[in-house]
């Protein structure tokens, strides 16, 4: 069986990892020796069904059978030596940035298109489990997406990577060092995960897909140094430099903050893709003119957030009116609108930018963040208030600030039992027996017991107005005749700065 697998592997390799026919007896001992069989199957590499195969899924769960029930591994080391077997398969980082770019001389699209296939082969961008993500669209115009691709993990797994000796080894999650690493049990596996360098503006970064895509393309952009985020104008000159390598993508750089900012502030990077947010199809409420930049169209956005648009053929200008906007919102202090830019020295205020490019012209979506806290909203005045902390916690970073909300799985099942609790009109000791953690849908359920009627649809629209109020919350300027007045004076404000 382990032999025939092997040989099966092997036409795999051929078939979508460019394997070459000289180094197919190199890699054959290699998978010989990690499966522990003596001898290859002498019928070869002719197996037709491979060549229909688009992902590798039926093939790792071969491979999973066979190691769990021969090699008696489970679980992480199982996973440990199926990615290892594929990285035997796969070419080495630098032959495919050579592959890349020299594509890239012909077709820009031939290149990614060949780097995201590969890693889509090799089983780093898990494809299948992406496509298993739950999502709508609301009636707002919002997009929600239940995550399923990263699978929650349960206590004892949470308990058992407690014990683990913490290593320095690599920095972070998305340091160059992660490449072909074996991974442990608290940090991921990246056996096959495949590169490419970019120099932007002088500067070594690496391009990435997502292993879980949130939307088409997902792609990460890290510098090779590992350093702290920073909202600054060599990043930013960065982010537009990138767009001028790949202009058929969006490319976006978080809040430096926490609590505004994403999951990894350590480490410098950037998040992009194929994909047309809510953001970006927000229609403007007025246009400013602003003096000495009248050639950049600028207006504000009617979205949920606080955000500006920026549009010129001129980049030059389009960052330039960029840093003043960041510088004004730095200064920028008003009591009555709750906005203080920085206590103690410590700063609250930042930007998250998003850039795209459409023919010639470049689009810049400044949404303005503040993070600072108080009695009434420990974990943030303008994050997700505590009432929708049993939807999203989490901070929000710019997917969710433009507009698509990535949900954690477990709502999947607090949903279900939610129906559960509605048909057969379950009390409060009943469901709480369920599971806990429905006490904080105490509200929800109550509301949702009118009617037994569309039960699925309805609990997913008060998911989508949850997910609207936490954009609503993350607003700096209110929707409100209070919250017009303080975009009005920073305005002025940004004017003086000029």
């Amino acid at each position: 069986m382990a032999a025939h697998l092997i040989e099966k592997l092997l036409a795999y390799g051929v078939t979508y990892l460019f394997l070459k026919e000289e180094d197919i007896i190199y890699v054959r001992n290699s998978l010989l020796f990690k499966l522990k069989v003596d001898a290859p199957d002498e019928k070869g590499l002719d197996f037709p069904s491979i060549k229909n195969l688009d992902v590798p899924d039926t093939l790792i769960s071969e491979l999973e059978v066979y190691i769990k029930k021969h090699l008696h591994l489970e679980n992480f080391e199982c996973e440990q030596l199926i990615e290892d077997i594929m990285a035997d398969l796969t070419p080495l980082p630098s032959t495919i940035n050579q592959m890349f770019w020299d594509k890239y001389k012909t077709s820009k699209e031939d290149a990614v298109k060949f780097l995201y296939n590969l890693n889509v082969k090799a089983n780093y961008v898990q494809k299948t489990k992406i496509a298993q993500n739950i999502k709508w669209v609301s009636k707002d115009g919002l997009e929600v997406s239940i995550n399923l691709s990263r699978p929650e993990k349960d206590n004892k797994e949470i308990q058992k990577e407690a014990k683990i000796k913490s290593f320095n080894y690599p920095k972070c999650v998305i340091c160059l060092e992660n490449v072909g690493y074996f991974g442990r049990p608290n940090h991921s596996i990246r056996r096959t995960i495949r590169v490419v360098d970019l120099k932007l503006n002088d500067e070594n970064w690496f391009l990435q897909y997502s292993p879980f895509g949130y939307y088409d393309e997902h792609l990460i952009v890290i510098t090779n140094e590992h350093k702290p985020m920073e909202v600054n104008r060599k990043n930013t000159e960065a982010l537009f430099a990138f767009l001028d390598l790949f202009p058929f993508y969006f490319i976006g750089a978080n809040s430096d903050l926490p609590i505004t900012g994403g999951s990894i502030l350590s480490h410098e990077h950037f998040q992009g893709g194929r994909y047309t947010f809510p953001l970006m199809k927000a229609k403007d409420v007025f246009s400013l003119s602003l003096k000495g930049y009248e050639e950049i169209k600028t207006t504000y956005l009617d979205f949920y957030n606080s955000s500006f648009k920026l549009s010129s053929s001129n980049k030059v200008k389009l960052i330039d009116l960029a840093m003043k906007i960041n510088e004004a919102w730095l200064s920028f202090n008003d009591l009555e609108g709750e906005i203080i830019s920085a206590t103690n020295g410590q700063r609250h205020s930042s930007l998250t930018m998003i850039g795209r490019k459409q023919k010639d012209v470049y689009e810049l979506f400044i949404i303005l963040r503040n993070n600072r806290t108080n009695e009434t909203h420990p974990d943030g005045i303008f994050h997700a208030h505590k009432k929708y902390h049993h939807i999203k916690r989490e901070g929000i970073g710019l997917i969710e600030a433009m507009g698509l909300f990535i949900l954690p799985p477990r709502l999947k099942r607090q949903s279900l039992l939610i129906e559960k609790i509605i048909e057969e009109d379950l009390k409060k000791e009943q469901y709480l027996k369920l599971d806990p953690e429905l006490v904080l849908f105490e509200t929800m359920i109550n509301d949702l017991r009118e009617s037994k009627e569309n039960l699925s649809l309805r609990i997913k629209e008060n998911i989508s107005d949850v997910c609207k109020n936490i954009l609503l919350n993350t607003s700096v300027f209110k929707k409100d005749e209070n919250g017009h007045k303080v975009l009005e004076r920073f305005i002025k404000h940004l004017e003086k700065t000029l």
